[in-house]
């Protein structure tokens, strides 16, 4: 979104911003280029290079940008998902300098604390002793990932 690119620059903003967390070969990069181009959310030109093979170069379309917009906006309900599209969420955010982080947090913590109040009202009718060990694994759990998302509010907090 900040400007057009070439697919290595692509794959190389996303391992050096990325890489500790999503790993995307070269190859899974431009196959994914050629399917957003496919369904007309990015347009390439082609540039010749001397001495070289030409290279395509990218930019996204407005139906692209709203797509993406309405996905980094968007919280999640799953915590499974955190720890891949929530963290690229708030990593493209910061890169791009979108406003929202903010809210995207908020949204997020209020999600995770309707589950929470959700699992802990089963886990005070439950008289199965596996369903507690489950429900306080899974209190635990999203316990845990709402402190995160705290922390996430603290280091975003403008």
């Amino acid at each position: 979104m900040k400007k057009e690119r070439h697919g290595y620059e692509i794959h190389h903003l996303f391992s050096s911003g990325l890489g500790r967390v999503w790993h995307a070969g070269i190859s899974q990069v431009y196959a994914l280029l050629k399917r957003l181009e496919a369904a007309e959310k990015v347009s390439s030109i082609v540039e010749m290079q001397d001495n070289r093979p030409a290279k395509h170069i990218y930019s996204i379309t407005p139906k692209g940008r709203d797509a993406f917009l309405h996905w980094v906006n968007a919280p999640l309900e799953r915590i499974r998902d955190l720890r891949l599209e929530f963290i690229a969420k708030l990593f493209l955010m910061r890169e791009l300098k979108l406003p929202g982080i903010d809210e995207l947090i908020r949204k997020q913590i209020h999600i995770f604390q309707e589950q929470l109040r959700d699992i802990k009202q089963k886990d005070a009718i439950s008289a199965d002793e596996f369903d507690h060990l489950v429900f306080r694994f899974r209190i635990a759990q999203i316990e845990t990932v709402i402190s995160w998302l705290r922390d996430c509010e603290q280091n975003f907090d403008h």
